[in-house]
């Protein structure tokens, strides 16, 4: 016994010595204390910001565009902030790994597998695969445009049915079901009515957003201090962690095996079952890449990334328009020109629709749902900006710091959709709007996330007109602090514009 205490006793002591001096290459930051590093600093910044983006963006401030920082055991984390620091970093391929930390590792089993947490052949074989047989299923195509049509024009149709008395409503909580639909076709091979989405679908759905709404891209205590999830597995949350990550797995286990016994040999309709295939071909290679459990962390993956963004994309700006009326009249009346009453939205109209492509932009610029990428690690020791980043580090990109760059932007604070639009009446892309990342870690779900914006979005304007009931508080346009930045709940009133 006296040899651990010793050996304890050791290890702290080394600890404390090893944070109190800063190798000297090291990036700026604040001091921090023995043991716990910068974790109360961190603490701090958040209840004086009430956003865990914001407190990164106060660091840069600080700090420069390069901040280093020690929270607990974990390895080093360096704050990334600023256009030409984060497309640097986001563009070298030493910076694609993915963090070590316990959160990260326990999500995927133990081990790396899926596409959000793997790095170096398993992700470049997981990647690679997943976009042939997505793109080979219609993902991007004109099948896939109908699927998502049709089920925007249902999600319209159910919110005329539930506002259908003019009470106000709280339609945040049916967005979810309606956007998985075409996502989960192409997953899972089946369809159903939006609004009636199976029990279990919205079972996880809901899981998902509870396992958000509990954590942050740092990962929390659980990553710093690993080991005290065996003496306050309560205290610390990992109870709570480990119940919604095995309620998700064993979600997506039992539609795997579903799939595994009714599965026909050469016929592949969906992602699931494509991969099953690809997994008796792989199965005498070695090493493979392509297992079961490799299914159901890449299948958690994408339902996981597409669902949240989407979904608090559409929540965003429905709040951005209720309180900004005069851009919502304006969106209106660009569909009324460009489109009609009766003719559906498709994506052939997104290029004659620009001002409700500068308000999508905006409103991804303002909302800064993904306000930093997912943690990247070192791959090995390197250089960024004249600051040595030693292998295995923690490297994260403040996306939002390029978004409200006051010296781009001008009025980074304004919601004002017509910094999109030239003057000619175009859209104009913007380098400087990253809401889905850059480089090769890239948001892989992008394209059908816009695709499903604007459909969805275009048809909702098309019909309805939203507004807050009367003496309803104005909505927080912050959003709720959560991994990703939840869109404000509120109720709305919906009128139907014909």
């Amino acid at each position: 016994m006296w040899w651990g205490i010793l050996c304890l006793v050791s290890v702290l002591i080394l600890k404390i010595l090893f944070d109190y001096k800063r190798p000297a290459k090291f990036p700026p930051g604040p001091r921090g204390l023995p043991i716990i590093g910068n974790i109360l600093d961190l603490s701090k910044l958040m209840k004086e910001t009430k956003y865990y983006n914001d407190a990164l963006c106060r660091l840069a401030d600080k700090y420069g565009p390069i901040v280093g920082m020690r929270l607990g055991f974990d390895k080093p984390v360096i704050i990334v902030s600023g256009k030409a620091a984060v497309t640097e970093m986001l563009s070298r391929p030493e910076f694609d790994g993915r963090s070590n930390g316990f959160v990260f590792k326990f999500r995927c089993g133990g081990s790396q597998q899926g596409l959000l947490f793997t790095d170096g052949d398993v992700w470049h074989n997981q990647k690679r695969f997943s976009l042939k047989i997505l793109k080979q299923l219609g993902f991007g195509k004109y099948t896939m445009e109908q699927i998502i049509q049709q089920d925007a024009i249902s999600f319209t149709n159910m919110i005329i049915e539930l506002t259908k008395d003019g009470a106000p409503a709280d339609i945040s909580s049916i967005i979810g079901t309606a956007i998985v639909n075409n996502l989960w076709f192409i997953l899972e091979g089946t369809k159903f009515d939006v609004g009636m989405t199976d029990t279990h679908v919205k079972e996880v759905i809901n899981t998902l957003k509870t396992m958000l709404q509990e954590s942050n891209v740092s990962g929390g205590i659980l990553n710093q201090f690993p080991f005290l999830r065996h003496l306050f597995p309560g205290l610390t949350g990992f109870s709570r962690f480990k119940e919604l990550q095995d309620r998700m797995n064993k979600f997506f286990t039992e539609i795997i095996t579903k799939h595994k016994e009714t599965k026909k040999v050469g016929v592949c309709t969906n992602f699931i079952d494509a991969y099953l295939e690809e997994i008796q071909v792989q199965k005498y290679k070695s090493p493979s890449y392509f297992t079961e459990s490799q299914l159901i962390y890449v299948v958690k993956d994408l339902f996981n990334a597409g669902v949240e963004t989407t979904d608090n994309t559409i929540g965003f700006v429905l709040a951005y328009l209720v309180v900004h009326q005069h851009v919502q009249t304006k969106v209106h009346d660009e569909i009324d020109k460009v489109i009609g009453k009766d003719v559906r939205p498709s994506l052939s109209d997104r290029i004659r629709l620009p001002y409700l492509n500068a308000v999508l932009a905006e409103v991804w610029r303002m909302a800064n749902i993904t306000g930093t990428t997912l943690p990247h690690r070192a791959m090995a020791t390197t250089n960024l900006l004249g600051f040595e980043i030693k292998k295995d580090y923690t490297l994260i990109a403040n996306l939002q710091s390029v978004h409200m760059d006051k010296e781009h932007w001008g009025d980074p604070e304004v919601f004002r959709p017509e910094r999109f639009i030239n003057q000619k009446g175009e859209f104009v892309d913007d380098p400087w709007l990253m809401p889905f990342g850059f480089g090769r870690r890239k948001c892989l779900g992008e394209s059908v996330a816009k695709n499903t914006s604007f459909l969805f979005l275009a048809c909702l304007f098309q019909k309805l007109h939203f507004m807050l009931p009367e003496n309803h508080p104005t909505p927080c346009l912050r959003g709720r602090q959560s991994f990703a930045v939840k869109a404000p709940q509120m109720d709305v009133v919906v009128v139907q514009r014909y």
